[in-house]
């Protein structure tokens, strides 16, 4: 038994407890006292130390394990998305309509209408919708569906309000799609065009920054309050927010005073390359502007890394990759999202500065220019840090071993397998399907990986994520191959403990281990040696936070 002495508040027992501790260990109880976990072992060693008024959850055969840490998501965002249409899991145009219209209807008319994430093979028509779809079901609202990554669809209403009209230009890295026949914008959007729609709305995304035309601090505080309770019910007790702003920080802070934040947050401020629209001279100040490093902060706000970005997305064909997508004939001219010239300074001014960086990289050219300049910050100056590439999709061998070497961690996403794969055999050769985001290949090369959704980018749902990186299976059945699986013991630590260590936090939390925060997902069946196919139905009974039972199915 692994214990601390005092006396338990609660007992979880007779169940599958998974510690995602140093050896992975499983055993039968835990005790928790104030916010701590007290102990782990077995049902006797556990309900020993029961008081008379300890309370005793039978788990029934059940699993506990660590809260969840989803180590890479827009919690913000997702609140956005629950405030309009919620994408996931509609699989054709009529069902789209359906859905659209049942949200005009209780929306006042001239009101926007938004909602995210879609993806082309999520539908049976197999193609993007238009604005033709969304004017039918909302023709009194400006409406605008955000694509997985990189496009949008707007109606006629929202090009209205944005004066989009056939005779507008272009932005540099960006396009407006229109109708071979009629010439007119068909409403797809792709790149900086998104912008065109967004600074119309009358809340706009936020991807600016928090100066003019950004959410405020009360708007930024609404999106989270709906957000929060969604994540807790999926047993999610610690997010990382990349891509923050200051607004977004006093929301997040307002709300710990208030003890509103029912999550412990990482937050990220944003760096070169992340915004849609950069503002240089706000990037190159926020350094200064912030004062200090990461880890600052404490066990409910912390700050940890910048958030960057290179590329754009796959599925958009915008990844900066060496190889053709299936159809073309060669690898196409993708506009970047920051100069790669000046790389190399921005990492080592932000290393060099007790920040970490994560940079957002889809393919290899990408990956390996930021690890590569991750590499050289740390060989120039050898401190403990938390670098890490974000989605990781195609890492080269020098990559693979510049990350094992320096310590650089992968944060990937099962979720994008599980919403994106069914269309990777028209979209990527073999090759490339097979070794897509190649989790064993980190691992087998001793890189540290966090397991995420991205939400809302990737569908929230933690426990679609694990089946997708266990099974490499997409939503309707679409293998990936069998190389790149993982277990789910090592599925699970990469949802917790990974979580914790990239936000320097793996003392105090990550682990069912006495001393540790109690922040504990109570499961409705049990993990230990589930049929990897039964993954994707898990729900969430329990989830503790602090110590303290904040959902209960």
């Amino acid at each position: 038994m692994n214990t601390k002495f005092s006396i338990p508040d609660i007992i979880l027992y007779n169940g599958s407890v998974f510690t995602a501790d140093e050896t992975d260990s499983v055993c039968e109880a835990v005790a928790v006292c104030g916010n701590e976990i007290l102990a782990t072992g077995t049902n006797a060693e556990i309900l020993a130390l029961a008081a008379p008024w300890t309370k005793k959850i039978d788990l029934k055969g059940r699993s506990a394990m660590p809260g969840i840490n989803e180590c890479h998501s827009h919690l913000w965002q997702a609140g956005q998305t629950f405030q309009g249409v919620v994408l996931f899991g509609i699989d054709n145009f009529g069902m789209l309509k359906e859905k659209l219209a049942e949200k005009a209807a209780v929306t006042p008319k001239g009101k926007w209408i938004t909602g995210c994430s879609y993806i082309e093979s999520q539908f049976t028509e197999n193609r993007s919708f238009t604005k033709k779809e969304l004017d039918e079901a909302a023709p009194d609202h400006p409406v605008v569906f955000d694509r997985v990554f990189g496009s949008c669809v707007a109606n006629s209403k929202a090009l209205e309000l944005a004066g989009v009209t056939k005779d507008t230009p272009d932005p540099a890295k960006g396009e407006i799609v229109h109708d071979p026949l009629t010439g007119e914008p068909n409403g797809i959007l792709h790149g900086d065009a998104m912008m065109l729609v967004r600074n119309a709305m009358e809340v706009p995304s936020g991807m600016a920054g928090d100066g003019e035309g950004g959410p405020t601090a009360e708007a930024f505080e609404e999106l989270i309050r709906l957000a929060l309770p969604v994540y807790n019910a999926y047993g999610i007790t610690s997010n990382t927010e990349p891509g923050g702003t200051r607004n977004l920080a006093r929301a997040y802070h307002r709300l710990y005073r208030e003890g509103d934040l029912t999550m412990r947050m990482a937050l990220m401020p944003t760096w070169h390359g992340f915004n849609f629209v950069p503002d240089e001279e706000m990037l190159a100040h926020v350094i200064d502007n912030y004062d200090f490093g990461a880890g600052f902060g404490n066990e409910w706000i912390r700050y940890t890394g910048l958030k960057m970005a290179i590329d754009y997305g796959l599925t958009s064909k915008t990844a900066l990759k060496s190889w053709a997508y299936v159809g073309d004939d060669g690898p196409r001219q993708v506009p970047l999202r920051l100069d790669l010239d000046k790389l190399d300074e921005y990492v080592k001014t932000a290393h060099d500065a007790g920040w970490d960086v994560g940079i957002h990289v889809m393919g290899d050219i990408a990956m390996e220019r930021a690890v590569e300049a991750m590499y050289k910050a740390i060989k120039a100056n050898p401190r403990e840090h938390r670098h890490s590439v974000i989605h990781a999709y195609f890492p080269t061998e020098k990559a693979l071993a510049m990350m094992e070497e320096a310590g650089i961690m992968a944060i990937v996403q099962g979720s994008f397998i599980y919403g994106e794969g069914d269309g990777y055999p028209d979209l990527l050769p073999p090759d490339k399907i097979e070794g897509y985001t190649p989790i064993r290949t980190y691992l087998d090369h001793h890189i540290r990986c966090g397991l995420s959704t991205d939400m809302p980018c990737g569908a929230l749902n933690p426990f679609w994520n694990m089946y997708s990186a266990v099974t490499r299976k997409a939503m309707r059945g679409t293998s990936l191959g069998e190389r790149e699986r993982i277990t789910v013991k090592e599925a699970v630590k990469m949802m917790t403990y990974n979580g914790a260590y990239l936000s320097r936090e793996q003392d105090i939390k990550g682990s069912l281990e006495p001393g540790k925060r109690a922040d504990i997902a109570i499961l409705d069946r049990s993990l230990d040696g589930i049929d990897p196919e039964d993954i994707r139905n898990i729900q969430v009974d329990i989830t503790i936070l602090d110590g303290k039972v904040i959902y209960e199915r």
